[in-house]
């Protein structure tokens, strides 16, 4: 799958701007006022729950949470890091209740009466060429309620952009939907009534897997959706494209940068809860009070359908070492539709995705031979935990709703 080309002119006017913005306000911060009788928070006093994607795993995680523990403030920091999840991942809401990761793991959590915290490590290639087991994605409602935490830092937002099929291409009306679906029950969420004092959503770094206007679409909804809620780091701005010790999917990398990002963040923190200090507990729920949007419900599974079509072009599968540390791919096949034997489908053609990769062992794609007649029983792609998985789409044809197989939507890996 090419790549996406980037304009480095039109690319260093953007930085320039975001420079600008930087001397206006702490490093791309966008946060609501916190009340008029918020008050300086004493040493020893604050509990922090920090969640992260594979981009944690990659040492944003660890360096954070070392950060975190020298500072004075901070009383019990509590990381949590599953690689391939999305805001929805970590609640309590279908398909994600049993979700499990399978690419990586990491928790570093304070230990009563112990200055050293208890850290368990299950990622990628470590040591060299291990490969992680399968782990639950812990859920924020239980963490919530073990933790009490005042401040929940929350790294998200890259497997997002697998929203967005050819990873060039902005649907507006589409991609607000599946967004405000991803993101707005997070949102929620912290509406309720929890000890949580301010959230700080940590949005990703610049990735050169998609298109600038994808990255910038991703944030703009982040910033409308969460931004009365959480405070939001935008992460474009810290670093310019390609970075120095970049991996195969031009998204992650490791190193001396790795911490830098992790350092930019701890000092926005620091300095926003300086400038304003922090509301009583409770406040984000008291705040809700005035009216909101309603929020998105959780995608519920479209009607299954059945349908004879004609298998008319077949897009190449990810190469696997762009898909690592993720282990599950799909690729889309496009199908000129014969018949609607069951249910309800008015398009001429249909776009079925096929697991490509799963545990990273490739699928039996061959016996899908163009010019043959298949007969799918298939449902929405949309609302499945294969929403977000990579793929690769050639089709030309993202203007049509993604499907999937209904046996090959139960094979999502659940060891």
């Amino acid at each position: 799958m090419p790549l996406p080309r980037f304009s480095f002119a039109s690319f260093a006017i953007r930085l320039a701007l975001w420079t600008f913005a930087l001397c206006l306000l702490p490093a791309a911060v966008l946060r609501a006022d916190p009340p008029a009788d918020a008050s300086p928070p004493p040493a020893g006093s604050l509990t922090i729950l920090s969640l992260g994607d594979s981009m944690g795993l990659c040492g944003f995680a660890a360096r954070l949470d070392k950060r975190l523990r020298e500072d004075p403030l901070d009383k019990a920091i509590y990381t949590y890091v599953a690689c391939a999840t999305i805001p929805s991942s970590w609640l309590k809401r279908k398909p994600f209740l049993d979700a499990k990761t399978v690419c990586g793991y990491l928790t570093i959590k304070s230990k009563e009466g112990s200055g050293k915290p208890d850290k368990y490590e299950d990622t990628y290639g470590v040591p060299k060429g291990h490969k992680p087991s399968a782990h639950a994605v812990p859920k924020i409602e239980d963490l919530l309620a073990e933790h009490q935490p005042d401040i929940l830092v929350l790294q998200t937002g890259n497997n997002l952009f697998d929203i967005f099929r050819d990873k060039k291409t902005v649907e507006p009306a589409r991609h607000t939907a599946e967004l405000e679906a991803q993101l707005k029950p997070m949102v929620e969420l912290f509406k309720t009534k929890t000890s949580l004092r301010r959230v700080y959503w940590v949005s990703p770094p610049i990735s050169g897997r998609v298109t600038e206007e994808i990255q910038a679409f991703v944030f703009e909804h982040v910033q409308k959706i969460a931004g009365g809620k959480a405070t939001i780091i935008d992460s474009r701005p810290f670093f310019t494209f390609p970075y120095k010790h970049m991996e195969p999917d031009k998204e992650h990398f490791l190193g001396s940068q790795m911490d830098e990002w992790a350092d930019k963040v701890y000092d926005i923190i620091k300095k926003d809860i300086a400038d304003h200090p922090l509301p009583p507990a409770g406040a984000l729920a008291e705040a809700s009070a005035s009216p909101t949007p309603a929020a998105a419900s959780t995608p519920t599974p479209g009607a299954e359908i059945s349908i004879s079509a004609t298998l008319v072009k077949k897009s190449e599968p990810m190469d696997v070492k762009a898909l690592l540390p993720y282990r599950e791919s799909l690729v889309a096949y496009l199908y000129d539709v014969r018949s609607v034997k069951a249910g309800e489908y008015k398009e001429k053609q249909i776009i079925v995705m096929h697991p490509a990769h799963i545990d990273l062992k490739p699928q039996a794609l061959g016996k899908y031979k163009e010019g043959e007649v298949y007969t799918f029983r298939l449902r929405e792609l949309t609302g499945t935990q294969w929403e977000t998985i990579k793929s690769s789409d050639e089709t030309g044809r993202i203007d049509l709703t993604p499907y999937i197989q209904v046996d090959d939507n139960a094979r999502f890996p659940k060891k």
